[in-house]
């Protein structure tokens, strides 16, 4: 009988012991958002190579975002240019990201086509008082005997909260 009781009692140690409860904890997370102001892009000016007067040689018209013209060889530029000009607002202090979502686009006037390779220096900038400003240069090819016409063409910027 003596036996029957030592195992009653282990057996009685353990049940305890599996039924107390453990030791536990708490804590407490924060949640927070920062709701910021839409930002809005609008454009300011438009790329404008002026005139070109084509070659029996293909060659190329860069504007820089300073709006300088450099004519290749062989061709014959004039009139007025310009970089691409865009403003931006948005939540003052914050820094967005700045694209050209089609960094290669023609220019047509309804049969004949150039292209024209986009780019800008500003990858990013910062909101300073809620508005900040970026430019878009602009390298054209020009084909041989180009034909004469207006030629015209549309590109997309994107601006992006970082």
């Amino acid at each position: 009988m003596k036996v029957n009781f030592k195992l009653l009692g282990v057996a009685g140690v353990l049940a305890a012991g599996l039924a107390m409860p453990a030791h536990a904890e708490t804590a407490q997370g924060d949640a927070t958002v920062k709701i910021l102001q839409a930002i809005t892009v609008t454009k300011a000016a438009d790329l404008n190579f002026g005139n070109v007067v084509p070659s029996a040689s293909a060659a190329t018209v860069a504007v820089g975002e300073d709006g300088t013209r450099t004519c290749g060889t062989g061709l014959n530029c004039y009139g007025t240019t310009a970089a691409g000009a865009f403003n931006v607002t948005g939540a003052a202090g914050e820094t967005v990201s700045v694209g050209i979502d089609t960094p290669s686009i023609q220019l047509s006037n309804g049969t004949q086509s150039m292209a024209v390779a986009l780019t800008t220096a500003t990858s990013s900038l910062t909101l300073a008082g809620g508005t900040g400003s970026f430019r878009v240069a602009g390298t054209l090819s020009v084909g041989a005997n180009q034909a004469a016409g207006t030629y015209t063409g549309q590109y997309n910027v994107s601006v992006n909260y970082q």
